[in-house]
């Protein structure tokens, strides 16, 4: 009969069940830090910008993302910013990841509007057992 706040709850499993669990609402400053570090979220998990493997990679972070950064940026230029402690590395890896949880979100109040939460779960589990994407 009133909504249940869970704060400081950040990675994407996390808040998946916590939603399932009947929380409303949650706060999280992961998405920025996490950005700010080097590390982006996708639909395959969370991905270490830092990494070498991403030095010559042409791709997107995730090629399903919509977001400016995944649009316009490679993972090779994000490494190299990042690298290169240029302040737009986190202010993209940012951009990502906010764009990254605003759609999570959605997903789950779709789900839970329509009646199939269980079935975006599976979903959200089985696309993040897939890891990353493999390396060039």
């Amino acid at each position: 009969d009133r909504p249940r706040y869970l704060m400081g709850v950040g990675k994407p499993d996390d808040i998946v069940g916590a939603v399932k669990r009947g929380v409303d609402m949650m706060d999280c400053v992961l998405p920025s830090r996490s950005g700010r570090t080097g590390q982006a979220w996708t639909r395959r998990g969370q991905v270490n910008i830092k990494n070498a493997r991403h030095q010559d990679d042409p791709r997107p972070l995730d090629e399903n993302c919509t977001c400016p950064a995944c649009r316009n940026y490679s993972r090779a230029y994000l490494h190299h910013v990042f690298r290169a402690q240029e302040m737009i590395s986190g202010m993209l890896l940012t951009w990502h990841n906010l764009h990254y949880y605003q759609e999570l979100m959605q997903g789950m109040r779709d789900a839970i509007t329509g009646g199939r939460f269980d079935a975006f779960e599976a979903q959200f589990h089985a696309q993040r057992a897939e890891g990353d994407i493999e390396p060039l």
